[in-house]
């Protein structure tokens, strides 16, 4: 996943240049274990190996990171990236969806709220093959995983596809923070966990790579961080 910086920034899905204990009612960490979280800085950073917690995505979360991670500012209420960087470069983001584009038969799109069944949404898309949703656990909060690959028509019209030097792509969101537009680049393997009910708020979180070897892992190395998450109580 790359930013593209032309007047927004642009994910586009996965381009390369692309539990432990928590409490049993909301898989929320210690006193303890926030308080030695450190935050995620405000640029652009290689990070130490270590525990690192959200500041501004919501839900609030905690999460541990091995070596060759760096942040992917800017962290807003909607979105919170990562960059891993090692053999190659891969993103990892958790989203909390607001809005959606939703594809109509005259090759445009229209951006809806994003639906309550987000699993569904990813599942019946016109331009993305789904694999059949299986059970995940994310720091306590069931949820259903899948894999995602675009395919554009010739006739679809979206926002990423314009915009200069982006390959073919499906747009997903535009952030309603302002700070960018989600997409799907064509041929890429995107890797979805939806969790439905995280405190009342439905998280997607998104990872991937092209298809084969490396698909393995770059998915590999983001899955560690994923079973390390825990989400706060706050």
């Amino acid at each position: 996943m790359y930013r593209a910086m032309v007047g927004r920034a642009l994910r586009v899905g996965l381009v390369v240049a692309l539990v432990v204990w928590a409490c049993s009612a909301c898989g929320g960490g210690g006193g303890q274990e926030e308080a030695k979280a450190s935050p995620l800085p405000e640029t652009y950073q290689d990070l130490h190996p270590g525990e690192y917690r959200s500041e501004e995505f919501k839900p609030s979360l905690t999460f541990r990171l091995g070596r060759e991670w760096a942040n992917d500012p800017p962290e807003v209420s909607e979105e919170l990236g990562l960059t891993w960087r090692w053999k190659g470069t891969t993103n990892l983001y958790f989203f909390n969806f607001q809005k959606v584009f939703e594809p109509t038969k005259s090759g445009y799109e229209e951006e809806v709220d994003a639906p309550e069944d987000m699993v569904s949404w990813f599942q019946h898309h016109p331009y993305l093959h789904a694999s059949k949703p299986k059970p995940v656990t994310v720091g306590g909060v069931e949820g259903k995983q899948f894999d995602v690959v675009p395919e554009v028509p010739d006739d679809y019209s979206g926002i990423c596809s314009r915009e200069p030097g982006a390959l073919e792509c499906v747009d997903i969101s535009e952030l309603t923070s302002g700070t960018g537009l989600v997409a799907f680049a064509e041929g890429f393997k995107e890797r979805i966990i939806v969790l439905e009910d995280v405190k009342g708020e439905t998280v997607t979180i998104d990872f991937g790579a092209p298809p084969g070897k490396k698909f393995d892992e770059f998915t590999s190395e983001s899955q560690k961080l994923v079973d390390s998450v825990k989400w706060r109580s706050s």
